[in-house]
């Protein structure tokens, strides 16, 4: 996130896009803002022409055309134009849609909305439609980050008190002070108390979440370039698979992990194809298998999704610029790569309803609207690289300076993934230019294609320290660290179940294998050179797999133990409840079936569950007839 920048002057004025929305009866109570698209069309807030109390909207509103000069006093009929209606989930997810005017408005201008980057500090402004102010109320904000929910929403907060968010600004168009675009709606204020204090801040919806939802604003009405190419996304269908994929626990991953730790680092074996692919296929050279084996379908590389995950929330143990590789033959890799990049995406991320179904406590799914910028450098020159950087960063407009100097000097500090930089057509001059980001106090992850080329040597130079081997083999050693004392948590874990639960988990032991590996690391004579990077990256890749396994164990055996546990307190507060009312008789059978199945040794917790579940129904039956006789 960048921080604040000089602004240029903006002539409210002209921005007759505004609308003010009424409620269509006599009172015409002002119900709040909209922005005026092409075609008379109208976006807003849900949440502003809902009807009270129910999911639904009203049959039609009058917007009017504060800018007009007079023109249509009464105002146009609107309704809603059809599966454009996206009401506020119970998350408040959502709270979008678009209006179709029942005439021509009487303003030629009307507004586009501008993808544009989440910059701390950022000045924004806008106009709402408070009662008993006519002409309505502007008031500045200053972008903050992402927030609301699901991330769907940006931060805004007051310049001044007098900025404060008021009722009916909801829908009102949020303008980039500094390129007089249009990024935004406003959705909500908050007001809230702490330490004695007052809080005011409120909420707008970007532009990216808006045209998730509404199809036909992405199509017609947006200007900018999408975060990520197209060439670096997934797909809907492959995105809904490998977000499940993603985060569902490690299936059969042994024998894969185990190819990757037991053959050598020569030539930087893949670790994502280490878990899919056998250890003579392309993705492992130096290692062999005599059996052919056909080529699986590519499934993406969990522990390489989570590392990218981890650095694209800034943790503090990987650095803001970072190398990586995913190779062509590599196919899990470029997957995770592609699934990781378009879940960073706030345009592009599953709708919550999509996402809640594959709720994530592994860790591999980003935060949307973590990604600023992606690019795909691949077979592009430095020109065009930097043309593709600078509408990224809204820097695509007139101006005097070459485009590499105008990015030189006004770069945005984002968070910018660049894919193929070996494979540009300029190589060398693409890294100085990426360097040019760095320089600008932006955060860089670099995609290497190659596992050597010129412009890893010079990556190596101009953007790493020569500390870098060793502060990343510690790295390295903490996470492979970690995994140890997780492998034998669960091990424990694992002790203790034995004695009620069946079947359990297998528990993993990858710890001694990666600790070997790291003491190779340490020994070796090529610490100094960029191909001793491409060892670290694979083995760290290597290390979150097993460590992503590992916690997967873990997690399975507490809630299979804290499941018998439930279950045995179910079983026991039933029992007391019938030889409190002196009827323990009555279901006595049941019980000690489900008791038997509880404490007679390791039991299957389906089979334990439904006789547990025969006894408590018996036995509500039995306190039932027992209260009824009593009265």
């Amino acid at each position: 996130m960048g921080a604040s920048i000089s602004e240029t002057n903006f002539r409210t004025d002209q921005e007759n896009w505004r609308v003010r929305l009424r409620m269509g009866d006599p009172r015409g109570k002002v119900l709040g803002a909209g922005v005026l698209l092409g075609d008379g069309l109208v976006l807003t807030c849900a949440h502003v022409i809902r009807i009270a109390g129910t999911d639904d909207h009203q049959p039609f509103v009058i917007v009017e055309f504060p800018g007009s000069g007079g023109g249509h006093p009464a105002g146009l009929r609107a309704t809603v134009v059809p599966k454009h209606w996206v009401p506020r989930a119970d998350d408040h997810s959502g709270d979008l849609a678009l209006l179709q005017l029942a005439g021509p408005p009487p303003v030629t201008s009307h507004a586009t909305l501008h993808r544009l980057p989440t910059i701390w500090n950022r000045r924004v402004h806008f106009a709402g439609y408070p009662s008993r102010i006519t002409g309505g109320k502007w008031a500045e904000a200053l972008i903050k980050g992402p927030g609301g929910p699901g991330d769907e929403w940006v931060q805004i907060d007051p310049v001044t008190e007098a900025d404060t968010l008021m009722r009916r600004f909801s829908g009102a168009g949020v303008v980039d002070n500094r390129t007089g675009r249009v990024i935004g709606i406003v959705v909500s204020k908050l007001d809230s108390e702490r330490e004695g204090a007052h809080y005011r801040h409120g909420y707008m919806i970007p532009t990216g979440t808006i045209v998730k939802h509404l199809d036909l604003v992405r199509e017609r009405f947006v200007s900018g370039r999408p975060p990520v190419p197209a060439t670096l996304t997934a797909d809907p269908a492959t995105l809904a698979a490998g977000t499940a994929t993603l985060a569902a626990g490690p299936n059969a991953l042994n024998g894969g992990l185990d190819g990757a730790l037991n053959g050598g680092l020569n030539g930087g074996p893949g670790r994502a194809a280490a878990l899919t692919t056998s250890p003579g296929s392309p993705a492992h050279p130096g290692l062999t298998d005599a059996t052919p084996r056909p080529a699986p379908r590519p499934s993406p590389d969990r522990g390489f999704a989570r590392w990218l995950t981890r650095w694209l929330a800034g943790e503090e143990d990987l650095a803001d610029v970072e190398i990586t590789f995913v190779r062509d033959e590599d196919q899990d890799a470029a997957l995770a790569l592609r699934t990781t990049l378009t879940l960073a995406d706030r345009e592009r991320s599953p709708r919550t309803s999509i996402a809640a179904s594959c709720p994530d406590d592994t860790g591999t799914a980003p935060r949307a609207g973590s990604l600023d910028l992606a690019v795909d450098v691949s077979g592009r020159t430095p020109a065009q690289i930097a043309q593709e950087i600078a509408e990224g960063m809204a820097l695509d407009g007139p101006g005097l300076l070459p485009m590499p100097a105008r990015i030189a000097a006004d770069a945005l500090p984002l968070t910018t993934v660049a894919r193929g930089v070996d494979d540009a057509l300029q190589p060398l001059e693409t890294v100085e230019l990426l360097h040019t980001l760095v320089r600008r106090g932006g955060r860089l992850l670099l995609v290497f294609r190659q596992l050597e080329s010129p412009a890893l040597d010079r990556t190596y130079e101009l953007l790493l320290d020569p500390a870098r081997p060793q502060r990343w083999l510690e790295r390295v050693g903490r996470r492979i660290g970690a995994l140890a004392r997780t492998e034998e948590l669960a091990r424990e874990l694992r002790r203790r179940a034995a004695t009620c639960v069946t079947p359990l988990p297998p528990v993993p032991r990858y710890a001694p294998d990666l600790e070997l590996k790291a003491a190779r690391l340490e020994a070796d004579p090529r610490q100094g050179t960029a191909g001793f990077l491409v060892k670290l990256s694979y083995v760290e890749r290597t290390a979150e797999t097993a460590l992503l396994e590992a916690e997967a164990a873990h997690r399975v055996l507490s809630r299979q133990l804290a499941r018998h546990q439930d279950l045995r307190g179910l079983l026991d507060g039933h029992q007391a409840r019938l030889a409190a009312h002196g009827i323990t008789e009555a279901a006595a059978s049941l019980h000690q079936e489900a008791q038997r199945l509880l404490t007679g040794g390791p039991c299957e917790l389906r089979v334990a569950e439904a006789a547990v579940d025969r006894f408590v129904q018996e036995a509500r039956k039995a306190l039932a007839a027992r209260t009824e006789g009593d009265t």
